[in-house]
């Protein structure tokens, strides 16, 4: 009789497993690249942020504006991406909101150890990752500001992510690029670093939170429980005592043996992080203002429709901090 009680307690005990896992709410959340200003995102998902909020999170890379374009055909729920594509892609009529806005990324004019005046590049290339992008504006912004024109310097597009720009910088076929020094640190390739985008007051958004207005209006419980998740893994990964469980963490996605450059990336990537991420519409206004020119539409964009900071003021409003 006893043993009958026990397995019919392990078969109830499973069943109310299974019930609870059917319970969670499948979201896919796509992100651009691997980088190191993506430790919050990965740190709510290993440390299972999502799950702790009824969320069954999926979360994979899916490269430039295809991860703007399947969060718009809905394949994707949520997507860590370039703010200034899913700006765009709203400015043209896409029901694109962004719910945070992620730490700006460090641009640095970098540039072969040889090259260290604006002097020195001139009739040099530079490559950057697509022409209408934004390393391509920051690019254009931080050259004026050391006094160089557009046609002083060739720009190179190379696509496919951060690593295939440093390889060709690392070969010695172009002379510099514009683009965080993590890479180069962690690769130990040689580099002079002529000029830096923030310390130039040239405004550098980071990549948001991107939703769509239907998913958002349709499942508002669901994005609330998707930034609390985002804001509690925020708070953990910023806590010393978890300091090297963050730094393992780092070491799955950007593996390496060198003790300085992980504390380089802690000391640049969590010491700094906000617990919540708001997006600035202000800072976004001029950040976008590069982009016009060569894109009028943007001009018709209300960043107030386009910005929703609303779920990230709930969260705050809970924790009472």
């Amino acid at each position: 009789m006893l043993s009958l009680i026990i397995v019919a307690l392990v078969i109830f005990g499973s069943a109310l497993q299974a019930v609870s896992a059917e319970k969670l709410d499948r979201i896919r959340m796509g992100y651009s690249s691997i980088s190191s200003s993506r430790i919050a995102l990965w740190v709510t998902n290993d440390m299972g942020f999502f799950r702790k909020n009824g969320l069954a999170a999926e979360v994979i890379i899916t490269p430039g504006v295809q991860g703007t374009q399947a969060l718009i055909a809905g394949e994707l729920q949520f997507y860590l991406g370039g703010v200034d594509s899913a700006a765009l892609a709203a400015a043209r009529g896409s029901d694109l909101v962004a719910l945070a806005t992620a730490e700006p990324i460090e641009y640095k004019l970098i540039t072969q150890p040889g090259v260290q005046t604006a002097k020195d590049l001139k009739g040099k290339k530079i490559v950057v990752d697509r022409v209408g992008g934004t390393s391509y504006y920051i690019s254009l912004q931080i050259l004026e500001k050391v006094g160089l024109k557009t046609g002083d310097v060739e720009l190179v597009q190379v696509g496919g992510g951060g690593n295939q720009r440093v390889a060709a910088f690392k070969s010695g076929l172009v002379s510099g690029v514009v683009t965080a020094t993590d890479r180069f640190e962690q690769l130990k390739i040689p580099y002079y670093a002529l000029a830096d985008a923030m310390e130039m007051g040239i405004k550098v958004m980071g990549n948001s939170y991107l939703t769509t207005r239907s998913f958002r209006d349709q499942n508002k419980e669901v994005v609330l429980r998707t930034m609390r998740a985002l804001v509690q893994g925020r708070r953990w990964a910023k806590d010393p005592k978890n300091r090297q469980e963050v730094l393992r963490i780092y070491n799955r996605y950007l593996p390496s043996t060198d003790p300085s450059f992980m504390d380089h990336l802690y000391r640049r990537n969590v010491e700094p992080i906000p617990i919540y991420p708001y997006t600035n519409v202000e800072d976004l206004r001029i950040f976008l203002s590069y982009l016009t020119d060569a894109n009028p539409t943007l001009r018709s964009l209300k960043l107030t429709e386009f910005v929703d900071n609303s779920y990230l003021k709930r969260v705050e409003q809970e924790t009472g901090s």
